[in-house]
């Protein structure tokens, strides 16, 4: 559902022809190279079969050595990092621009008052701010909730001047019900309103109050090619149990060190789902065409497609030096729904880029093409290989199966030792390091290192995720998997404990006019604000 003048602003924008989207899972060109490497196979286990699968093992080896020392790099040059430079920014500079935040919303009436509450803790103009509530047109639960915090629907930009930052826009019946295709709806009223800027939020999400004024001071400070600022995304439940804990240190070592890695050697980003800071003008270079969706309603991880596009169209990303607390999935069978979504969404991605990859190529460069791919493809790829080798090397020392042994030669066995007994413990290594580092900070917990041995048992279990969510792709029965939010009152209850306590010494080391309490219920334009240095 896109406006028509969104539609003839993209137009004129981009004469060339329509941009491949996750609409279909293969191309006609991907699917026939997908029967040909097959049928090649086939034929030659006819033939040498036990050749066949041996180099097919050697393959795989030769994937797991790239994408581990891929991987190793970019953590590496995440080490020396450095963040953008900002200008520092007031609340009451009147030239601040017209920023919009998207609430996109599905199924959360016991989440809507907590997410108003922390949206209203922005710091930021309230007659430059627009806010939008965007709820299916069937969640009548949520809707009705909503009509309970008496939050008005959008009727127009005079109706938001005439007071109120906080609007409904109800996303109307019509293309897939995912949260991409309620962002487009909503997009039209963001360039309709003038908005500068946009970001987007979930429903449990908790950015510091300054995020808004940091975007804005670091976008000023960099040139017009800045098009994206990530923020970093960390989880208030990282002590409740083990799944929280992989969760918590996963995002931790993401967040701190791959993306910033992947800045630093100016390679694509895949943005995260949220707290992602955008520039309304290239979010409409970048638009799909035709129709001028700026986000791929179709793709399940439709931000690391559009990481993609910017990073095609000569955009830069960059991450901002804020943290949005968000809620960690506290069972097995949340993790499995989420990472159903999540690895089949890489997978679509990776698939819409190696389309055209000789024209993908040419405007992304040819090696951040061929390293964007090899993650988004790689990971899921890799998800499904490990159950696999675990497998046969448990067969192997039960059976000592000399079958096993012909399928690893020497020149296929020694780097496939060297593969496993490295890449684990290195993942362990790092697992263990980063949550001691953390643990030196507020957010880290000493007793969570015990929780980074069952990272095995995680992978296994995101390995049947990404099992099923092939099958999800391929059998055409791909869906939007939903992360239920919301937890017992005693957890939201602890985390207000830990974040309103003050270490011995703290406040006698802070500069003058820190604030350590929200700004709710005062004038937010007056009010000093100083940064933590």
């Amino acid at each position: 559902m896109v406006s028509p003048a969104l539609e003839r602003d993209v137009r004129t924008r981009h004469r060339r022809r329509a941009t491949p989207n996750a609409s279909v899972f293969l191309s006609k060109g991907q699917l026939l190279a997908v029967l040909l490497i097959l049928g090649a196979i086939a034929a030659s286990s006819c033939y040498r079969p036990r050749l066949t699968v041996t180099v097919v093992v050697a393959a795989c080896m030769l994937f797991y050595i790239v994408t581990a020392l891929l991987k190793l790099v970019i953590t590496l040059a995440g080490r020396n990092y450095r963040p953008p430079r900002w200008k520092r920014v007031w609340p009451g500079d009147p030239t601040l621009p017209a920023y919009a935040v998207l609430l996109p919303v599905h199924k959360e009436a016991n989440m809507l008052r907590h997410l108003v509450s922390r949206v209203d803790k922005l710091v930021y103009p309230r007659r430059k701010l627009r806010v939008l509530l965007l709820i299916e047109h069937d969640d009548l639960e949520t809707l009705e909730a909503a009509s309970r915090l008496r939050i008005p629907f959008y009727g127009g930009p005079d109706q938001m001047a005439a007071g109120g930052y906080l609007r409904i826009v109800v996303i109307p019946p019509g293309g897939p019900r995912t949260k991409p295709n309620a962002m487009n709806v909503a997009m039209n009223i963001v360039v309709r309103e003038g908005c500068e800027f946009v970001t987007v939020y979930d429903a449990e999400d908790r950015p510091d109050p300054d995020q808004l004024l940091k975007a804005v001071g670091t976008f000023r400070a960099a040139t017009m090619d800045l098009a994206c600022l990530q923020a970093e995304l960390a989880f208030w439940n990282d002590d409740t149990n083990w799944v929280t804990a992989l969760y918590w240190i996963g995002y931790k070592i993401h967040f701190t060190r791959f993306l910033p890695g992947l800045a630093r050697l100016g390679l694509p980003i895949p943005l995260g789902g949220t707290s992602n800071h955008l520039r309304v003008s290239a979010l409409l270079d970048v638009a799909l065409r035709p129709g001028g969706q700026v986000w791929d309603p179709h793709n399940l991880t439709e931000d690391a497609d559009l990481g993609a596009r910017l990073a095609a169209a000569g955009y830069r990303v960059d991450l901002l030096s804020s943290t949005t607390m968000e809620e960690a999935p506290v069972k097995a069978t949340v993790v499995d729904k989420q990472q159903r979504r999540w690895k089949a969404g890489y997978l679509q991605t990776g698939l819409v880029h190696t389309r055209r990859p000789l024209r993908s190529m040419r405007r992304m460069g040819p090696a951040r093409w061929l390293c964007f791919n090899l993650l988004m493809l790689g990971v899921p790829v890799s998800f499904l290989l490990n159950p696999l080798f675990v497998a046969l090397t448990v067969a192997y020392f039960t059976t000592r199966s000399e079958l096993i042994v012909a399928l690893f030669p020497a020149p296929v066995y020694y780097p496939g030792v060297a593969v496993m007994l490295l890449g684990n413990l290195g993942l362990l290594y790092e697992l263990m390091h980063a949550c001691l580092e953390e643990a030196e900070h507020a957010r880290g917990r000493f007793d969570l290192v015990r929780y980074m041995l069952m990272a095995q048992l995680m992978w296994l279990w995101m390995s049947r995720s990404t099992y099923i969510a092939v099958f999800e792709l391929v059998t055409g029965k791909r869906a939007w998997h939903k992360t239920p939010h919301g937890h017992a009152e005693a957890e939201e209850a602890g985390f207000r404990h830990r974040c309103q306590s003050v270490p011995p010494g703290w406040q006698a080391s802070q500069p003058s006019g820190w604030q350590t309490a929200p700004f709710a219920g005062h004038s937010l334009e007056d009010r000093y604000w100083a940064e933590s240095t």
